[in-house]
């Protein structure tokens, strides 16, 4: 019973854990386009694009929609995250949805690794527009964003795996 007790309360940390990470991230997203005038505050990859005072509205709405490219994804996995912690809270450690919760989760950590590549990839296209020398197009795809997708991939075959062994582990149970 202790075990349960303490599975439910770590499951509820990482929730909570979960919900506050989704709400900052967008807290930061929008504080870094349209409250701050910083260009340091901006991703890296255009810091040397920008100058103080030199972002328009339009390159600012520009830049929050791009970042919305790799933030819903992550705003997704923290919410199968989410589900996945709600079940084990109510002592379902194993149940028919725990694989497609997985492979779920996996999807969005694949879809986040090829979000970040985009995301890189527009914002240093819309940000090249602010130099005088002209429109830049430089793919990005960092090692982080290649982990991201091999780790996405072993998270939804993980989540396939498990939907095997729920189907075994159902057949076995009605054996009398």
């Amino acid at each position: 019973m202790k075990q349960h007790d303490r599975l439910r309360l770590l499951s509820r940390r990482v929730y909570r854990f979960g919900v506050g990470v989704g709400v900052v991230s967008t807290i930061i997203a929008l504080l870094r386009w349209f409250v701050l005038d910083d260009p340091n505050l901006l991703p890296p990859t255009i810091a040397t694009y920008v100058k103080p005072g030199s972002i328009t509205m339009g390159h600012r709405l520009s830049g929050f929609v791009i970042e919305l490219i790799p933030l819903t994804p992550a705003l997704c996995a923290l919410a199968i995250l989410y589900g996945i912690c709600s079940d084990y809270c109510q002592g379902i450690l194993f149940g028919p949805s725990t694989g497609k919760q997985y492979r779920k989760l996996g999807s969005c950590l694949i879809l986040l690794g090829v979000a970040n590549g985009l995301y890189t990839t527009l914002i240093i296209c819309v940000f090249s527009l602010l130099d005088n020398r002209g429109l830049r197009l430089a793919f990005g795809l960092s090692t982080s964003d290649l982990y991201l997708i091999v780790v996405g991939s072993a998270v939804a075959m993980l989540g396939i795996v498990m939907d095997e062994a729920f189907r075994i582990h159902e057949e076995n149970s009605q054996i009398i």
